[in-house]
């Protein structure tokens, strides 16, 4: 059963809609692997540009769960350095020289001045602890071309250079090409194997788009590659963590003075507070309006009897799967401004779209829901925010003025070290401090008695989602058959999609009137309802970059282990 899941990568408040603009029409990798235990990488792109445009980006996800063989899962982060872009700009996120967070994004091109048609691009890099070790085998697992990549990829092309005594052949080399979690070995390429070098040639009309993979598993003898963990020193990777602690010793006793004073006890329910919809409800529970809050309108005009979703799986009517919403009738004339924002783009001009054909559409209806969430909190708090902010805008030009004159004696002012001190200093102070408070305040905004009253009970209702028995669930669908519809768009607000369908095995036999997929034919189960429904969500939030004509790949037989999407080097790229 394919699973497709949505790698989330962003701190947006609201719906972010991605234009594609750009194409790949070949890209070329060589994988050279080395006995010391780290891979390089050269890749090369032949871009072109419908629109102009500064240059392209490349994205690394560097902090993910790798899934072995027999089913454990364990955390990885995978280190890349030695960077290069012969002849052009590039910048990158690292910060002095170090790699931050959980992405990497090498960022290429002039912002003064921009491109257009045809461009070709080169990126070198190094891969540290990205080899997968298991038992007397070493895997190279690795996403050639990764789904998160915001443009189509008509040719893909690479080489995997083993160490020396290395011997590649079909017995242990394979190609996973087509949406996330495909095991199939594709037939879209034409493979070569010559010793210890195995090479991939896609075929003649290949094509991959937004949301599919291209991924090379090779596995190889454990004994030609050394087992090293690259993994920097606790020390060396957060020596800056003790500039915080009085900050954070201060942050944490406000943050309990004010937990006590917004404190809510949750309210046993089987059912949402009256007039609260699945988008309010989402960003009420967690203080935060994101992209699932406003997708959960969609089943949850559904569910009312407003709209048809139809799931369109990729490979159909569309390369990389597509949502077909169907009008039955208007909103009511008092529903809240964001449904009727949202409802009215989606049907301008036809009642039957595709969700591809309308970018941007959440945009202001996300504008018009969070201004919904300010009814239930108290006003006050902005004059803190603003006091906070010029204190500690104080203390990040102390620390470049008046600091440095004071400490030249007792340390050396010139030093590198104090140099990092004193910037990492200003932009934490500068930037970081007060959007964290600022973050952290609104999370702790204190809300009305109304308010308080409807987060009881959605804590309440969540609760029970959470930790629902089947046979409280079958005495509520005998007294109201249609409360899985009425609740789940709740549970994709509250993402908890997948744990709130699957309560329902056996008790349901038949996907909800209003929706309708071809994905599990006539073997239906709450399992591939929930797939089905998942990947309908995450169209809904990918912004239309998808294309719509033409199909993928073929060949059913699994083989190797592994699938399309899984191992390293998942995070894409696209163009700025």
């Amino acid at each position: 059963m394919r699973k497709l899941f949505l790698t989330l990568f962003t701190f947006s408040f609201c719906v972010i809609s991605y234009a594609q603009n750009f194409s790949v029409q070949q890209l070329t990798a060589d994988f050279y692997l080395s006995k010391e235990g780290y891979f390089d990488v050269v890749e090369k792109y032949d871009v072109k540009f419908q629109e102009p445009a500064h240059g392209i980006y490349r994205d690394f996800i560097t902090r993910f769960d790798y899934k072995d063989a027999k089913g454990k899962v364990t955390k990885r982060t995978m280190y890349i350095s030695d960077i290069e872009v012969p002849g052009e700009q590039f910048s990158t996120n690292e910060l002095f020289g170090k790699q931050w967070g959980d992405m990497l994004r090498i960022k290429i091109g002039d912002k003064k001045s921009r491109v257009y048609g045809e461009q070709h691009y080169e990126i070198r890099y190094r891969v540290k602890n990205a080899l997968f070790f298991n038992g007397d085998k070493v895997s190279f697992y690795w996403n050639v071309k990764s789904p998160e990549w915001f443009s189509v990829f008509f040719k893909v092309n690479f080489t995997v250079h083993a160490p020396d005594g290395a011997v590649l052949s079909p017995e242990n080399c394979f190609v996973y090409a087509g949406p996330e979690g495909d095991t199939a070995i594709s037939d879209k390429f034409v493979y070569n194997y010559n010793g210890n070098v195995f090479s991939a040639q896609s075929s003649d009309f290949f094509v991959s788009p937004y949301l599919q993979s291209v991924t090379a598993l090779i596995e190889l003898p454990k004994n030609l590659i050394k087992e090293v963990d690259f993994t920097p020193p606790f020390t060396e990777r957060y020596r800056w963590l003790g500039i915080l602690l009085g900050v954070l010793a201060l942050g944490i006793l406000a943050i309990k003075l004010r937990l006590r004073a917004i404190s809510v006890t949750p309210v046993t329910s089987y059912y949402p507070p009256d007039g609260v919809d699945s988008a309010l409800a989402g960003a009420l529970i967690d203080d935060i309006t994101n992209p699932r809050d406003i997708q959960s309108l969609l089943p949850y005009w559904g569910s009312k009897g407003y709209i048809k979703m139809e799931e369109i799986p990729a490979g159909e009517a569309s390369l990389a799967g597509d949502l077909k919403l169907t009008k039955l009738k208007d909103l009511p004339a008092d529903s809240p401004g964001y449904q009727i924002n949202i409802f009215r783009k989606l049907f301008i001009g036809s009642d039957e779209i595709y969700m591809s054909s309308r970018p941007g559409v959440f945009g202001e209806g996300v504008q018009l829901l969070i201004k919904k969430t300010k009814e239930f909190y108290k006003s006050r708090g902005r004059k803190i925010k603003i006091i906070v902010l010029i204190l500690s805008w104080i203390v990040a030009f102390s620390l470049i003025t008046w600091f440095p004159f004071v400490a030249k004696s007792y340390v050396d002012i010139n030093g590198g070290k104090f140099i990092a001190f004193i910037i990492v200093g200003y932009l934490f102070f500068f930037i970081v401090f007060p959007i964290l408070f600022a973050f952290i305040f609104n999370k702790m905004r204190a809300k009305t008695e109304k308010g308080k009253q409807i987060l009881g009970e959605l804590y309440g209702f969540r609760q029970f989602i959470r930790l629902a028995e089947a046979d409280r669930l079958k005495v509520l669908l005998e007294e109201d058959p249609y409360y899985f519809e009425k609740t789940m768009p709740y549970a994709v607000s509250f993402n908890l999609l997948r744990e709130w369908t699957d309560k329902f095995e056996g008790l349901l036999q038949q996907t909800p009137a209003w929706y309708s997929s071809t994905r599990s034919g006539n073997n239906f189960t709450m399992h591939t309802f929930a797939s089905s429904m998942n990947s309908s969500m995450m169209v809904a939030k990918a912004g239309m970059v998808s294309l719509s004509s033409g199909s993928g790949s073929s060949s059913r037989s699994s083989s190797g282990g592994g699938s399309s999407g899984g191992g390293a080097g998942r995070g894409g790229g696209g163009s700025w």
